[in-house]
């Protein structure tokens, strides 16, 4: 792990990994609440206890917890002091289901915390990712200091500049937080925020599409409690829509639209409270020279999501 190659150090984090911990216990951490509807035979082994300690005390070899631990803390280390980006996102990338157990104790997050301060922007999303997967087996040292950080990433939408992505970079790590299933407790307190300061207008394509793909995962969130604000947001979708200067900016505000509809089950009505939706969706889909598959796929789909309109 200190060798002055960088991808030998990178190869041996990866492998002390995989070979710390039988990749078979990651069936013991799955998410999925029952194992009886597989037909592959399970025993009891693999059945996720109440206490995590437990289950850290229990291995397959002869691998003890120290040494487990020893390890682990040695990775850790590694994964917010080694020079290489590349390194560091490789060791948290590598830090799967099999370690939650062990990464969930008290003494295990400083570090991880720390790369949520990374410089380079891959790993701070593989460290989000990490901490909210983490935080559904021990909420309560990891649930206060990401909603710190949900606050200082509104913070940042509202007064960062455009130079540097600092902005663009905010909204992309909001993506990741909404997405992230244990942490969308923390969200509905801050909805006015978030919405306020998402950057929807007046900014480079780039941002302007983070800021869609954020609004469309916030209304999978927040789903009813967005109502307030359809007659805010749907305008400013369909002026997006006939945006044609940017192909990836059109297509986001499609499926923005289509989760915003779905969420807060605001369907049918949208085309007769805004006559011009189906004229300007639909005049994408002819255009099977211009219109590229992507975004013909994301009119279809929201057509789908809002429902048929009765022709009488």
């Amino acid at each position: 792990l200190s060798h002055p190659i960088i991808e030998v150090r990178r190869e041996s984090a990866i492998t002390c990994c995989f070979l710390l911990l039988p990749t078979n216990m990651n069936r013991s951490t799955d998410s999925s609440p029952s194992f009886g509807n597989s037909s592959e035979p399970r025993s009891s082994s693999f059945t996720l206890p109440n206490n995590s300690h437990a289950l850290s005390r229990r291995h397959i070899g002869s691998a003890s917890q120290s040494v487990v631990e020893e390890v682990l803390l040695k990775l850790s280390q590694v994964s917010v002091s080694d020079p290489s980006p590349l390194v560091r996102q490789c060791v948290v990338c590598a830090f799967d289901r099999r370690y939650d157990p062990y990464l969930c104790q008290a003494h295990h997050l400083p570090p991880l915390f720390l790369l949520l301060q990374d410089e380079s922007f891959v790993v701070r999303v593989a460290a989000l990712r990490l901490l909210g997967r983490l935080s559904r087996l021990n909420p309560a040292p990891i649930l206060p200091p990401l909603r710190r950080v949900l606050t200082e990433l509104i913070i940042e939408l509202r007064c960062g500049g455009d130079t540097g992505g600092g902005r663009e970079a905010a909204t992309r790590l909001l993506v990741v937080f909404l997405r992230s299933e244990s942490l969308h407790r923390l969200v509905q307190p801050f909805l006015p925020s978030i919405i306020g300061s998402l950057p929807l207008k007046g900014v480079a394509p780039r941002l302007a599409s983070a800021a869609l793909e954020a609004l469309g995962e916030l209304a999978q969130v927040s789903r009813s409690s967005m109502s307030p604000w359809l007659g805010q947001l749907i305008p400013y979708l369909l002026e997006t829509m006939q945006d044609q200067s940017s192909a990836s900016k059109q297509r986001t505000s499609f499926r923005t639209l289509g989760q915003l509809v779905g969420g807060t089950g605001y369907v049918i009505s949208p085309y007769l409270d805004y006559p011009q939706l189906l004229p300007q969706a639909a005049a994408v889909l002819p255009g099977t020279k211009r219109a590229p598959w992507a975004l013909r796929r994301e009119v279809i789909r929201t057509f789908g999501i809002l429902g048929a309109l009765d022709p009488q």
